[in-house]
């Protein structure tokens, strides 16, 4: 993989035990006594960069986070780890694809966004609120979340899972 790419939604498993290091003894229920304490976890993770197989780009300073948990964000969106702060995202939308949006206030911050048709991530002002996500504090964050995306018809964004649906892994 190249650096500072995103990879794309990955099935997984990961069995917690909760009995502790020891293993039940057996006896006549002593499959259920090694089912019980594991839960089944598929597809915990949260959506953006991950940590140990991307060089993430570093963030010039921590951005005021939207969100805290998933209850601060409206329907169908997420409280996630995105951008250098928590941001309210809807999973299935590709931030990459959205318009450039100044917004409607008149601050004055110099910004990037990913432009999908010319593949590059370009500088404009932004007006300080409401926006959309496509919106970074820098080029080379910028670059880390959009450019080196994989050329498929599908969607690069995690999928939802019965895990992720119950507030696991996410915000």
């Amino acid at each position: 993989l190249p650096p500072s790419r995103l990879l794309p939604s990955s099935r997984f498993s990961v069995l917690v035990s909760l009995a502790g290091p020891a293993p039940p003894k057996m006896g006549p229920s002593g499959l259920l006594l090694i089912l019980v304490p594991f839960i089944l976890l598929e597809s915990v993770q949260k959506p953006g960069l991950v940590k140990g197989f991307i060089n993430k780009a570093k963030c010039d300073f921590q951005e005021r986070n939207q969100c805290t948990r998933n209850r601060h964000c409206p329907e169908k969106t997420k409280c996630c780890e995105f951008n250098c702060g928590k941001k309210c995202l809807d999973l299935k939308q590709d931030v990459c694809s959205l318009p450039k949006e100044v917004g409607p206030c008149l601050a004055y911050f110099r910004r990037w966004w990913y432009n999908k048709e010319t593949k590059t991530c370009s500088r404009f002002i932004y007006g300080g609120c409401q926006g959309n996500s496509n919106n970074f504090q820098s080029e080379s964050v910028c670059k880390s979340i959009c450019s080196q995306k994989c050329k498929s018809q599908r969607s690069q964004s995690p999928r939802l899972t019965w895990a992720t649906r119950g507030g696991l892994g996410v915000g």
